[in-house]
């Protein structure tokens, strides 16, 4: 039992070691064989049959029709092995295959290479006109900032003049404050001039009056000449 398992462990291990080898020798053999492909084209003359092998009596596996490419894969004097684009591979005479495509091929890719550049030329007119509209309408916007722009220069500008206006106005208000006030002041020592003189000719009147009023007194005893004729005679 024991040697059993010690012959089934020694044969997993040499498993082991040869399955790495046996995948890279796939590996090279399956890259080697698609490197060795070459792409042929099956001349015009109706229909080429793919067999199992070199000869009428092997099975048909595929057939080819005229201008379509196969890969071929190995070659001699009168055969080549082919694989067909359904990866079927097979065995077909040589001497349909060549290495140029047919001139219907060569026009049906032309064709296909202008429908395709006709495509793209199409998508880039709509590509074109989209930009074009979206120029066009960036222009549109440019055209109203710069609109939007002048106006505001314009506003800024009334704006300053109307803030030199209001400054202006402000120094106006604020000079002829200033000589509203020096003239209040005018007015009040005016006031007051006139105040101290209407006094002044008050006392001056009293004073007048009142020396008047002295005179008429002082006056009035005094003894007049009649008078002191008329004593003279009494006596």
């Amino acid at each position: 039992m024991r040697r059993e398992q010690q012959s089934f462990k020694a044969m997993c291990h040499r498993l082991s070691l040869t399955m790495p080898i046996v995948m890279i020798l796939f590996l090279v053999l399956f890259c080697a064989d698609n490197t060795m492909a070459v792409t042929r084209y099956v001349k015009p003359s109706g229909e080429a049959v793919v067999r199992t092998g070199q000869g009428n009596q092997y099975k048909i596996v595929g057939v080819v029709k005229e201008g379509n490419s196969v890969e071929m894969v190995e070659e001699n004097e009168d055969y080549a092995l082919v694989r067909l684009s359904n990866g079927v591979e097979g065995w077909m005479l040589r001497r349909f295959l060549k290495n140029e495509p047919p001139l219907d091929a060569l026009v049906d890719q032309l064709r296909k290479e202008k429908e395709v550049l006709q495509q793209k030329e199409t998508e880039a007119t709509l590509k074109i006109e989209e930009m074009t509209t979206m120029l066009e309408t960036a222009r549109t916007d440019l055209d109203m900032l710069v609109a939007e722009r002048d106006k505001v220069v314009t506003d800024f500008q009334t704006l300053q003049r109307d803030t030199a206006d209001v400054m202006k106005i402000r120094n106006d208000m604020q000079k002829t404050a200033e000589e509203n006030r020096q003239l209040v002041e005018k007015i009040v020592v005016l006031e007051a001039e006139n105040n101290q003189m209407k006094k002044d000719r008050t006392v001056n009147w009293f004073l007048a009056g009142g020396g008047v009023l002295v005179f008429g007194i002082a006056l009035g005893k005094m003894p007049s000449p009649s008078r002191r004729r008329k004593s003279s005679l009494l006596s």
